[in-house]
Order: structure tokens, then sequence, then C-alpha cells
């Protein structure tokens, strides 16, 4: 049987057997791969790194999502900047939102969504759902549209991707963005990429004049356990303001919400300066 192994460090990283090859391309951008796997089902993985199972990829989107999502209190217009799949959308439009835009630099990644993951890309048949193929860092230099909630759903912060954490383009994203916004971002493992979460908290926290971590389980991305950056517009602080309901959700409840920002020790010393 194939195996399919991620690499973490030279020495580690995560061994997944492949039952069989469904799809595999290289784009402009990328190589795109989809495979099934006997646990954990059908695997996406990009430039040889996972991005979502549909084992597991709940915990991913319900966590990028519904902690802003919960955090504003009424949010209305939604910029999604990557999430090609299309999971991060159907959290989102789990609300009672107006609009919500999607920029994805390759349109590939959601044709293959399409086709492999129907669970995850039905989300692009909402009427409330805009959809932009275009480099994000072009696009929010040009935009004049206004967003309550920015999702920065990208992959890891290397290659095409490495742009979408300088500060330059997160001040273009903050022209974007109203009076009362939140905006998230994925910020790789506290295990592996320390240095990285390091980088974007200092950015966002630059940009934005505050910056929260949090973190969740997630078993097929690198050490298991995965971090987030989230900053407030004209809020202070993380906290449950919008009371709106979502029912039959797998991972996120308002436990969560108020545990997720608990960090072990050693990352609030790292990143918060606190012994």
């Amino acid at each position: 049987m194939e195996s399919f192994i991620e690499f973490h460090s030279r020495s580690s990283g995560i061994y997944l057997s492949v039952r069989s090859v469904l799809y595999r391309k290289r784009t402009k951008y990328q190589e795109i791969l989809v495979f099934e796997n006997d646990f954990f089902g059908r695997v996406l993985a990009l430039d040889n790194l996972i991005m979502t199972t549909t084992k597991d990829e709940f915990i991913y989107h319900e966590m990028l999502s519904h902690i802003p999502m919960k955090s504003h209190p009424n949010p209305k217009s939604i910029l999604v900047i990557g999430g090609g799949d299309g999971g991060t959308l159907r959290e989102v439009l789990k609300y009672p939102i107006d609009k919500a835009y999607l920029v994805e630099i390759d349109e590939e990644v959601i044709n293959v969504s399409k086709l492999f993951f129907p669970e995850l890309s039905k989300s692009f048949d909402d009427r409330r759902v805009n959809v932009v193929i275009m480099d994000a860092i072009e696009w929010v230099k040009k935009s004049n549209e206004k967003f309550d909630v920015v999702l920065i759903d990208s992959t890891d912060p290397v290659g095409i991707a490495e742009g979408l954490i300088s500060e330059s383009f997160l001040e273009n994203v903050k022209k974007l963005m109203n009076d009362i916004s939140v905006i998230c971002i994925q910020s790789e493992s506290p295990f592996y990429h320390l240095e990285i979460l390091e980088k974007i908290y200092k950015t966002f926290k630059s940009v934005f004049s505050n910056a929260y971590v949090y973190t969740a389980p997630i078993p097929t991305y690198p050490g298991g356990y995965w971090s987030f950056t989230i900053s407030f517009i004209g809020l202070s602080v993380p906290g449950i303001r919008n009371q709106y309901t979502i029912q039959n959700l797998k991972f996120y409840n308002d436990e969560i919400y108020k545990s997720c920002f608990s960090l072990p020790q050693f990352l609030k010393e790292r990143i918060y300066g606190i012994n």
C-alpha cells in the first residue's frame, strides 16, 4: 500500500497509509493531492502538507470561524482569505449574515473540493457568497468593500501565502474593516512553528494594537495542537458578544470559547512575556 509522509521537522512528521489516490495535479501555484485513508477518510494535501480530512476538518473550521463570529456582536459581512475548500464559509453561513466574500488564488482548490469534499464545498452554492479568484494581496489593495469579520484561512505562511502575514498586507486589510470588527488567522503549531506564531502575534499586535492567541487540538496538523491569533477593532478583549445560537456543531461550544484562550505556561511566557 502506498504511503503519505508529511515531515514536520527533519526527523519527525505524520504517516498515513494511502488506500487510493483520487486526484493529483500541479497547478500554477502548488501541487494538489487527494487520497483516501482508512481512518481519516478523504485527505486534501497542498504541496505535501495536509490541509483537511473528512475525519477532523470540523475542529479547524469551527475554531477558525466561531471564535471570531461569536466575538462580534452582530456580524453581517465576512471576508475569507484563502479557504478554497469551503469549510470556513460553511461555518460562517450558519449565521444570519448578509454577504461573504472568499478570495482564493488557486481556483483548482475550489474545483477539487467540489469534486471530492461536497460537505465543505456546498457553501459555494449559497447566494450570499461572492467568490473572487485572485491574489488576496492585490485584491485588498483595490477593494472598497467593508467587513465585520475577516478570516485568514491560508496555507502555511511560506511561498504563495507568505505575504498574508506581512504588516503591509494587514494594514490594507484593516482599511476594509468596520469600526467594530474582528480579524483572525490560523497561526501554526506552537510546538513546531513557535517562531512563526510569535511573528504573527507581534505583527497583529502592531497593526491592530491588540492580539490574543487561542488553541485547539487538530489530529492531522503538526503536533496535533494548533494556534489561532485574533485581533479586534472597536472591541478590547475576547468575549462572547454574539448571542445567536448555532445548533449541531461538533466541536465549538461556549465553554470551549472560554477555555481556548488559556495557554500553557511555555506559550504564555513566549507570546505574552508572562512568567
